[in-house]
């Protein structure tokens, strides 16, 4: 074997790189074993946990995240919850969402709210590499995302007036057209608009319009197609439950198609 190359025939990770720690939610050994053995042939390093509460929070001590597989759980009925528990821990990770053949529609809430990438419990360990190279790839995106949901809560949270001078300049109305809708002076909207400015934390309208509009969108990864179980390869753009609710718009796909269904339905791609 070329000493360029990982007994799995991958490149190694440099030495100085090898610091980032794959976790795994699990109660499948057999599983577990499998990831612990792509996580090493890419030079990271592995901590498991029978829980998902449990590993958050050792996530969440964790400075360098290569990525997080969680067992997806039927008994879970609200997966907001655990969305809701990464988010308060300040877990900024791609999130592969270990399914099996028979979890269907019923994952789909689960997909929407926390998966970055999609995978498999029938999974080879060479795929489970492929898995790990597509969630570290999405790193800097779900860093971007989480920034993005962090800055729309706090627009949540801003004054009536406030919000309502936030969306006027988001849809690109001027100040002076927006103190004459709302009937105040320019300069009570100036200094309005400035102090949304600060509890968003944004310097610019264009990073304001952002956190308005973007708000939870991100990627999920399925699996590449393998003609013996029928997996299909595809890329979803899912706005967050919370922010449709809040905004009034649709997502964009609505929900994973059944993993075991002979007629796929057929996504909408939404646009960023």
């Amino acid at each position: 074997m070329n000493h360029h190359e990982s007994s799995m025939g991958y490149p190694p990770t440099p030495l100085a790189q090898v610091r980032p720690v794959v976790f795994a939610a699990s109660k499948d050994s057999a599983w577990l074993s499998r990831v612990g053995q792509a996580a090493s042939a890419e030079g990271f390093r592995f901590q498991t946990s029978p829980s998902i509460t449990s590993l958050v929070n050792q996530a969440a001590s964790t400075e360098e995240i290569a990525c997080i597989f969680l067992d997806y759980d039927p008994r879970i009925q609200q997966w907001s919850s655990i969305e809701q528990l990464l988010f308060e821990k300040n877990v900024a990770a791609p999130v592969a969402l270990v399914l099996d053949e028979n979890s269907g529609m019923s994952a789909s809430e689960a997909v929407a709210r926390i998966a970055h990438v999609v995978a498999f419990n029938s999974m080879e360990t060479h795929e489970i590499v492929d898995s790990i190279r597509d969630a570290v790839a999405l790193s800097s995106l779900v860093s971007h995302q989480f920034d993005v949901l962090r800055c729309h809560r706090l627009y949540q949270t801003l004054p009536e007036r406030q919000r309502k001078i936030v969306d006027f300049v988001v849809e690109g109305a001027p100040n002076k057209q927006i103190a004459t809708k709302l009937k105040v002076s320019v300069k009570t909207i100036e200094r309005e608009r400035q102090k949304a400015y600060r509890h968003l934390n944004v310097r610019s309208t264009a990073e304001m319009t952002r956190v308005v509009i973007l708000g939870g969108l991100h990627d999920v990864i399925f699996p590449v197609a393998r003609a013996r179980n029928g997996f299909v390869d595809r890329r979803i753009d899912q706005r967050s439950i919370e922010h449709t609710k809040s905004s009034g718009i649709s997502p964009t796909a609505s929900m994973a198609p059944p993993m075991n269904s002979p007629s796929m339905p057929t996504n909408t791609y939404g646009s960023i």
